[in-house]
């Protein structure tokens, strides 16, 4: 019973933010307080529901949930375990009437990144976002603006009427381009597995989806059998994931390490993969200190140290092949997310300030809100580094919910976290027939014999 509690939370959680996402893209396009205030609170519940889900060990004692509760949660779960598949087998077709492949400027940049590689030049100084653009048909609504030249004025975010303007102007060589973002913003690992994909021109959305199932099947392979069946429903009810996944993202590049280093981190090899993961996008560097806490609790400081130098090592090794002979450049685009002026904009805190629900305030008061959230949630990951150890995969983006750029890509990918630390615990056992008693009820499970 506890399992199928905990499962079924992950999921709802995912579930609900998936809604958050579809409602937070119609807000971006058609501002509404309303819309806004249910997506930052469907966010805010969903990470409320993933740390109740993740407390403690496992085995603690339960106090027990009606079997009509469960039976009905779990009928949600697997409904939506049904989206989550459709999401899947719908991979190959046109999704809207304004689908392209390239739903962030990441994705069609990192490709151009790869591109300029294959060209012998230096991806982070000479990609062009405008041929970049032009050869995929992309126009400024798929750019990051910055606050500056043309911009300087907008108070919250550029119209698409301003954003057309500024992009007419410097297409056509008009002054520079200081507006829009233009070179890699991450790591090399963001782009370089892009390479022999872009070679022979394939999508490249299909590897971050082959890296999508890969993460799901390290997940799987961790759980144990008798609860398999029930992950296995649980993790494609949670649809976010996969949604947005299938939608666009390239996240999964560093989620797939993520999850292999945060799910075996007792192994030696953890600190290679999780290099890995911080050599592909620097929303991994939040998880450092969380790892780092589980290998103190359960290897003693010397070989936290020694693996947090491993890792380190790693993401030296990625990066410094393309950092060596452009130092500047790999600098500037490491650092745009801090060192850019950007638009406020997200799915938490800063979102009811954006559409008018709250006052917006200046980026320094949103910075010291997401500071003393992240105090407080490492000095509760440390005093529960014991009871609950796998808390700090969900705590560890908790501190994004008030940041100034609390972007929906932050959050989307937790319930996949949360499943991969779920299976770690010591969850009681869990038969068909205990299953069916408390109303779960799943295709997966061997039927019951006459």
């Amino acid at each position: 019973m506890p399992a199928l509690v905990r499962i079924a939370a992950v999921a709802v959680a995912g579930v609900t933010l998936y809604f958050a996402g579809i409602v937070n893209s119609i807000v971006i396009n058609e501002p509404s307080r309303g819309g806004a205030l249910a997506v930052a609170l469907a966010v805010g519940a969903a990470l409320a529901m993933l740390v109740a889900a993740l407390r403690g060990r496992g085995d603690e004692p339960f106090a027990g949930t009606s079997r009509t509760a469960v039976r009905v949660i779990w009928l949600l779960v697997s409904i939506c375990a049904l989206v989550g598949l459709a999401w899947l087998f719908g991979v190959p077709r046109q999704r809207g009437f304004d689908w392209t492949p390239y739903h962030n400027d990441a994705i069609a940049i990192n490709e151009c990144a790869a591109k300029t590689i294959l060209a012998g030049g230096r991806p982070y100084s000479d990609v062009d976002l405008f041929s970049c653009y032009g050869e995929r048909r992309l126009g400024p609504d798929r750019t990051t603006p910055l606050r500056r030249g043309l911009f300087a004025d907008v108070p919250v975010y550029p119209s698409d009427d301003e954003l057309d303007a500024a992009w007419a102007e410097r297409s056509r060589g008009r002054g520079e381009n200081v507006e829009f973002v233009w070179r890699p913003s991450y790591p090399a690992l963001s782009y370089f597995p892009l390479l022999p994909w872009v070679a022979v021109g394939w999508d490249t959305n299909l590897l971050y989806l082959l890296c999508l199932l890969a993460a799901m099947a390290l997940v799987l392979s961790r759980a144990r059998p008798d609860l398999r069946p029930f992950v296995t429903v649980g993790l494609l009810g949670s649809v976010a994931p996969i949604a947005f996944t299938v939608g666009g993202s390239g996240d999964l590049l560093y989620a797939l390490p993520l999850v292999a280093a945060w799910t075996w981190r007792e192994r030696g090899w953890s600190a290679v993969a999780f290099g890995l993961s911080a050599a592909a996008k620097q929303l991994a560097w939040f998880f450092a200190p969380y790892l780092f806490m589980q290998w103190i609790a359960s290897h003693g400081p010397r070989e936290a140290v020694r693996r947090a130098a491993v890792s380190a090592g790693v993401f030296a090794l990625v990066n410094l092949p393309l950092a060596a002979g452009d130092v500047e450049g790999w600098l500037r685009g490491v650092t745009t997310p801090l060192a850019e002026p950007m638009f406020a904009r997200g799915a938490g805190l800063v979102f009811l300030s954006t559409n008018g629900v709250l006052p917006m305030l200046p980026a320094s008061a949103y910075l010291a809100m997401e500071l003393v959230a992240a105090a407080a949630c490492l000095v509760t990951a440390w005093r529960l580094r014991q009871r609950s150890p796998e808390l700090g995969v969900v705590l560890a983006v908790v501190p994004l919910y008030f940041a100034y750029r609390s972007l929906f890509s932050y959050f989307f990918l937790l319930p996949l976290f949360a499943m991969a630390s779920l299976v770690r615990m010591r969850l009681p056992a869990l038969t068909p027939g205990a299953a069916r008693e408390a109303g779960a009820v799943t295709i997966l499970v061997e039927p019951r014999r006459r």
